[in-house]
């Protein structure tokens, strides 16, 4: 019998802090894939060093920590990976578009009140299921039960501005634990409505109809206004110290503004009406992640941004939740459109409607300024970033299984030959690795620029031979050590966290930073948020996701692999004078072509 969505989570195992060994040893292999044999040998003496000298006293510190927390590293990350950030969400934040635009409700004007009516009426669904624990549990390879504490702060949740260090409010609640706010907000050309999404005569959550009627009085309202929206949102953008001395001045303004933010931080989500057209991938991806800042509350673990003409992406804070959750419920709302081709089929009586309530604000100089400040933020963000989608369809899951190869590898190896091929030098590689096998576990890096495929890269650029029994010989062992790397990385023994919390002890016991943190193959390699590849395999799953570069000279790559293609969504910056996204994502294309005949070529060579 199941135990309900969060049943299981008691019984997962601890995650305790890796072994320094281990850990070192990992983070000097994937030292050795960037670095020269000098700069190897030095940071071989440095970390040699660090055993000897400092890491058994930080090592101590973590230890402890164990004593306290069943996830030695959930609070430290949570804080120092997001909390303490200061800069503007939309740098920080993730993005992620549903399938169903193209299987359903691809771009038709006239669709938005009625496809956004209906996908609020599907979260409704989605909700009360989640407030009942009837979701089912996650599970990997084996039936292994994955923790879905995320699930816990995917709704109702808000990244709050303070000064020096953020706060994430999560309001959620399951009906065993009591009540929980469950309403939305709605914003249409700036302006902020709240909206029920459960009638207070039946307690039912309302059709589709309903909620498009009462999308139709906001937007009558909004039409007979004779003044532009303040853009209140736009706040959002800001830098965080900024927003919250702002945010804390609004409220001194009147209790009408600390009500209103108190029902924006409390709603399950925020939805979004935009004027803007978005009709492709590329489109509707850049503008969720961009576009308008006073129609995006940025602190919002969900809000979705509806086109004009009925395409929606999500925008999420990434302190909230991990691109998982946001998966899951595509693949939920996916479902639900299935089973009636993306058209409601139920009642159309409209007499019960949710009431809609405008939040207005009481604002000052002060205000309208910060508004105007936080739009410009935005909007250079927009200038800046570059995202291009693509869909390769030479090959997708199905081809791949057949040749019993790891589908994941295969891109992996494809991102890094093509950086090579087109930059001349290996490029340090973040690959989002899970450990949600663990209590409230989340994420590791998986280091996926190995000497392994470094080798493997260099031969085959050399070669330029498709058929170059010596590079499959290489081309095989970088795939060996791609999936032990994962496997790895998902069972706590990768090496980023833990560096991670080794530097983090380090500060808060008051000693000098050690040298391997200061050593530049640290940041060559990554360290410290440093990656030039920032990457992450959303699955074999119906929705795709992004994030902006880490690095000025960097690139973003989210990708999924369905039947028959992969989709890869990229970023970089517009100002980088290195990166082009256009001869990047060409490069891609062509390294997963080669890549997917070498191993069609070995397979049919039985090598």
């Amino acid at each position: 019998m199941s135990k309900g969505t969060f049943g299981y989570e008691d019984s997962l195992p601890d995650l305790k802090v890796p072994q320094l060994q281990n850990t070192i040893e990992k983070y000097l292999d994937s030292v050795r894939a960037l670095a020269s044999e000098s700069e190897y040998e030095n940071t071989k003496q440095v970390c040699r060093k660090f055993l000897e000298q400092d890491a058994l006293k930080l090592q101590e510190y973590l230890k402890n920590r164990e004593k306290d927390h069943r996830n030695w590293v959930e609070k430290l990350w949570l804080d120092k990976g997001y909390l303490e950030l200061r800069m503007p969400l939309p740098y920080m934040n993730f993005t992620g578009t549903p399938s169903y635009v193209e299987q359903f409700w691809p771009p038709q004007d006239g669709t938005q009140i009625e496809r956004m009516a209906f996908s609020i009426h599907i979260l409704s669904l989605f909700y009360r299921g989640l407030q009942a624990e009837r979701l089912e549990v996650h599970r990997g390879s084996g039936g292994t039960v994955f923790s879905m504490d995320q699930c816990r702060t995917a709704f109702n949740t808000c990244q709050t501005p303070h000064r020096g260090k953020d706060e994430l409010n999560c309001y959620f609640k399951t009906v065993s634990e009591g009540q929980s706010p469950t309403h939305v907000i709605v914003i249409y050309k700036g302006y902020l409505f709240k909206m029920d999404l459960y009638s207070k005569k039946t307690g039912k959550g309302y059709t589709p109809p309903q909620f498009e009627k009462s999308i139709e009085q906001i937007v009558e309202i909004c039409n007979n206004k004779k003044t532009e929206a303040p853009g209140m949102a736009a706040l959002t953008s800001l830098n965080r110290d900024k927003w919250a001395d702002v945010r804390e001045h609004l409220i001194s303004l009147s209790p009408v503004n600390k009500q209103n933010l108190s029902d924006i931080d409390t709603a399950v989500g925020v939805f979004t009406m935009d004027d803007h057209r978005a009709d492709v991938t590329t489109e509707i991806m850049y503008n969720v992640l961009c576009g308008n800042p006073i129609n995006r509350w940025r602190d919002k673990s969900h809000n979705e941004v509806w086109s004009r003409n009925g395409t929606v992406a999500t925008s999420c804070a990434h302190s909230a939740i991990d691109g998982m959750v946001m998966v899951m419920y595509m693949e939920f709302s996916t479902a639900v459109l299935k089973k009636c081709n993306g058209k409601w089929t139920g009642s159309f009586n409209t007499d019960d409607v949710s009431p809609v309530e405008e939040l207005k604000f009481e604002l000052s100089d002060v205000v309208s300024s910060a508004i105007e400040e936080g739009k410009k933020i935005a909007y250079k963000f927009n200038d800046d970033l570059w995202l291009k989608n693509i869909v390769y369809t030479h090959f997708g899951k199905n081809k791949l299984k057949q040749l019993k190869i790891y589908p994941d590898a295969i891109v992996q190896t494809s991102i890094q030959l093509a950086y090579m091929r087109l930059h001349g030098a290996p490029a340090s590689t973040y690959e989002t690795a899970t450990t949600r096998q663990f209590y409230h576990g989340r994420t590791e890096t998986c280091r996926t620029c190995t000497p392994e495929l470094v080798a493997f890269c260099m031969a085959a650029i050399k070669s330029k031979n498709n058929r170059d029994q010596h590079v499959w010989s290489l081309l095989r062992v970088a795939h060996a050590k791609f999936v032990h790397l994962m496997q790895e990385c998902k069972n706590n023994r990768g090496c980023d966290r833990h560096l991670f919390g080794l530097a983090v002890a380090a500060g808060e016991l008051g000693l000098p930073m050690p040298d391997l943190f200061t050593d530049p193959m640290y940041t060559k390699t990554g360290g410290g948020g440093n990656f030039t590849l920032s990457t992450s395999f959303v699955g074999f799953f119906n929705s795709s996701g992004v994030v902006a570069p880490m690095l000025d000279d960097g690139y973003g790559c989210f990708y999924r692999i369905i039947d028959d293609s992969v989709v890869c969504t990229m970023t970089s910056w517009r100002y980088s004078m290195q990166t082009n996204l256009t001869r990047f994502s060409a490069y891609l294309e062509q390294a997963l072509q080669d890549v997917y005949e070498m191993f069609v070529n070995m397979n049919d060579s039985k090598l």
